[in-house]
């Protein structure tokens, strides 16, 4: 199911009581051309799970060739790439070589191929389709989402359902 809303706005209030940030920022994402409901929960997810690191979102999906989400030094250097989907070999070594860490959010289907296909710099991340259906109740045109972190748990609501995410496969560093 594509996504209907042209923008998103996300009214975040996070915490973390381990590096003491306590923030309240509204947010506006748009959904790319052609998105579905389950991408956009998958990047969304993603961005709040490395909100500490100040991420970026790519302006649109480029099927690799840039990162779905990043995170960028002073001077623009790529400290993290990550992508929502698995790549060619090609393309995830082209990542590894631009950036200093790699990260795959990847499902579970996914996730066991790509351990068959391992660049220096990579790390990834599972993503259940339970816990990506739980995060797209909570999908709307004006989300009010509550997000509290106690390594390695991340808890996220909107009042009416509440997702927990394990990140510690996340916080680790790549090999």
């Amino acid at each position: 199911m594509q996504m209907a809303s042209k923008v998103v706005t996300v009214d975040l209030s996070y915490s973390c009581d381990a590096s003491h940030m306590y923030q309240q920022q509204r947010h506006y994402i748009s959904p790319w051309l052609g998105e579905t409901a389950g991408h956009f929960a998958k990047r969304l997810l993603t961005y709040l799970s490395l909100y500490e690191q100040q991420p970026h979102f790519a302006k649109d999906g480029s099927g690799g060739k840039s990162p779905d989400i990043y995170i960028e030094d002073p001077q623009h250097h790529l400290q993290l790439w990550c992508q929502l989907e698995l790549l060619p070999e090609k393309r995830l070594l082209r990542a590894s070589h631009l950036a200093d860490e790699l990260l795959l959010v990847l499902d579970e289907a996914e996730t066991d191929k790509a351990r068959h296909n391992v660049v220096a710099n990579q790390r990834i991340f599972t993503l259940s389709a339970e816990q990506l259906a739980a995060f797209s109740l909570m999908l709307k045109s004006h989300m009010k989402l509550s997000v509290w972190r106690e390594d390695p748990q991340l808890c996220i609501t909107d009042g009416e359902h509440l997702l927990q995410l394990n990140l510690a496969s996340l916080l680790e560093k790549p090999h």
